[in-house]
């Protein structure tokens, strides 16, 4: 009889104790990143996206591996989502939510709520493992959070803001009934390049354009070219002076689509930081297009002045 009393006691006061450990720990963590809520919106409610930002590999279009706990996702929200973390047996359900923030940073939020079993061994087992799994948690947490502080991640394109680096310019345009050419551009380029040596001013940086659709068939070419001192208008070519304030540049090395996909970027970037513009974008020919006629090998510059 003392034998099973001594088998018998222990694992009662086991199953008492196991029965008074808490059904579930809720957990709350939260997080910065220097991102504006508009970019963060725009990629976490594009599921196409989800590949690239989303922590572990994608299993189906609803579960991810992270390690070696599958995520279910059960909702997508405009700000956040919902899912559901399996974790060494444990059921660990996820809401993560996002908002503005101060100065365009956006707040990421994780609330997390661990179940435990009501199988009493079990039950202890995974009380033992309740700081690993928020640790595990807050690792998905903190890998999200490492993804949308970068700009090149979020944006696809090294967008960086920088300082005007030249003030006075030498420019001039011309109408064509058809996008203008690689030829054509530089033609006019050439054209403000002889001005310039005209008149014995040093040019001091690549030269800028601008390509505008006036309407269905008309096209206006805007070149220019950066000079170490005004030069006074004079006929076709018009001194222009940049204000030497801020700047939003990108560098990109590829064909006429890359370089649009990279404006596009641009733009959103400079609205989504809400910033206004004194003067129109314009590329800067980094590489000389007419001598490398290969368009994959063509860098470019997309450059957007902004106030502060």
């Amino acid at each position: 009889m003392k034998k099973v009393l001594y088998i018998l006691v222990p694992v009662l006061f086991f199953v008492i104790i196991s029965y008074l450990l808490p059904n579930e720990k809720a957990t709350t963590e939260t997080v910065s990143v220097p991102m504006p809520v508009d970019a963060v919106t725009r990629v976490m409610t594009n599921q196409q996206e989800w590949g690239k930002w989303f922590p572990g590999s994608k299993s189906n279009d609803t579960t991810y591996m992270y390690y070696e706990a599958p995520i279910t996702i059960h909702k997508v929200l405009m700000n956040g989502f919902k899912g559901t973390m399996i974790n060494k047996d444990m059921e660990i359900s996820l809401d993560f939510s996002f908002i503005a923030g101060k100065n365009a940073r956006t707040d990421f939020t994780l609330n997390t709520v661990m179940k435990l079993s009501y199988n009493p061994i079990l039950r202890f087992k995974q009380f033992l493992s309740l700081n690993a799994a928020e640790d595990d948690s807050k690792r998905l947490l903190y890998q999200i959070q490492d993804y949308f502080s970068d700009v090149l991640k979020v944006y696809g394109y090294p967008i960086e803001m920088q300082k005007v680096p030249n003030s006075s310019y030498v420019s001039t345009k011309q109408t064509y009934d058809h996008e203008p050419t690689t030829d054509e551009i530089y033609a006019l380029i050439d054209e403000v390049n002889e001005f310039i040596a005209g008149v014995e001013v040093k040019i001091v940086n690549f030269p800028i354009m601008n390509v505008f659709k006036e309407d269905s068939t008309n096209y206006t070419l805007m070149v220019a070219v950066a000079t170490e001192r005004d030069i006074p208008s004079s006929g076709k070519f018009m001194l222009k002076n940049m204000m030497l304030g801020n700047i939003v540049v990108c560098e990109v090395t590829g064909d006429k689509t890359v370089i649009q996909k990279c404006n596009e970027a641009v733009k959103n970037y400079v609205q989504d930081y809400r910033k206004t513009s004194p003067a129109i974008s314009f590329e800067r020919l980094i590489t000389n297009r007419r001598t490398i006629r290969d368009s994959t090998k063509w860098r470019t510059t997309i450059n957007y002045p902004v106030f502060q």
